[in-house]
């Protein structure tokens, strides 16, 4: 059953099951300061929410008294098994993944469990864990098309019009984000017709395939994408193939509202909206929050999920002013 979510925030408490955080001090054995807590993290710093997350992890640890060390994945899946397996060996506490294949950790990661060091799955789960920060991936993907929906209704009523969806298959959970997408705007704005599909993680990504788009199909009015990396990419890519005064007549609708998708929203840029999903600096502090949980022994649910909200132009300089103003 489809939910219409658009402005809805879901519970970031949801729970789905109870994980006790089991040692006060060194849960990995590192030998040292038994009052000292090392955090190894890694994770795809091409993607720019992740980017910003690595930064407020680091920063917010430093306020716990932890020590986090950050690793870029680079979306190398046999990379980021050899750095688990480096956290392992130099006896961090606990260990945040972003996993680049989820089956390619789950070894590794009980490796770790078993030396006594928690794991933190992020966005992908992993059997192999002690709890996980997630998307709620299809009702995100359902808010950002409903919001797409709705834009088309606004500006084009019943007229036919074709769009174009940059997804990320290689991750189950962007599937279900895409298949959200998908549905409502066929539930919503049945004259839209999906004309192409691309995949997009990073910036440069989503502006080839906005100008590729553009190129091959000159007739598309609404790009969606399943990540900020498309959203602010198309962005980018649109603005170099149509004219300022067309920007009303194009909507680009993506996923994260980072602080470069908020401020096309701002300056009245081709993006229409993006969905929040908390921000990168927010799941920077909750993956370090859930690690402190460990430490501290306190429980905590073993699942919880990021909150949705869709930010547009009626609500965007109040968004940016709360998470990106100085």
């Amino acid at each position: 059953m489809k939910k219409k979510v658009l402005a809805v925030i879901l519970s970031a408490a949801m729970v789905t099951g109870m994980a006790a955080g089991c040692q006060s001090s060194s849960g990995g054995g590192a030998g040292g300061d038994e009052d000292s807590y090392t955090v190894g993290m890694t994770l795809n710093l091409g993607n720019l929410t992740w980017a910003e997350l690595s930064e407020a992890a680091k920063t917010h640890g430093e306020e716990l008294g932890m020590t986090v060390t950050v690793q870029n994945s680079n979306d190398d899946a046999t990379t980021q098994v050899s750095q688990i397996e480096n956290f392992i060996q130099s006896g961090v506490d606990a260990i945040i993944v972003a996993a680049v294949e989820s089956n390619s950790v789950e070894d590794v990661c009980k490796e770790a469990q078993e030396a006594g060091i928690k794991v933190i799955a992020y966005t992908q789960t992993i059997e192999n864990s002690d709890a996980q920060y997630l998307v709620d991936a299809y009702n995100t993907g359902y808010a950002c098309g409903e919001r797409a929906a709705q834009w088309i209704n606004e500006v084009y009523g019943d007229e036919a019009i074709e769009w174009a969806l940059e997804d990320l298959p290689k991750y189950p959970e962007i599937i279900d984000r895409a298949n959200g997408i998908k549905d409502a705007i066929a539930e919503l704005a049945p004259n839209a017709e999906l004309v192409a599909t691309q995949p997009a993680e990073v910036m440069e990504d989503g502006q080839k395939n906005a100008e590729n788009f553009m190129q091959s199909n000159p007739d598309i009015k609404v790009i969606c994408s399943i990540g900020s990396g498309g959203g602010a990419g198309a962005n980018e890519g649109v603005k170099s193939y149509i004219s300022a005064d067309e920007y009303d007549k194009f909507g680009i609708f993506g996923i994260d509202a980072t602080e470069q998708e908020i401020m096309n929203i701002i300056n009245g840029d081709p993006q229409k909206s993006s969905v929040s999903l908390g921000g990168g600096a927010v799941h920077g502090e909750t993956l370090i929050d859930i690690a402190e949980n460990f430490r501290q022994g306190t429980e905590q649910e073993e699942i919880q999920y990021m909150p949705i909200t869709v930010i547009d132009s009626s609500n965007a300089q109040e968004y940016y002013d709360e998470h990106f103003g100085n």
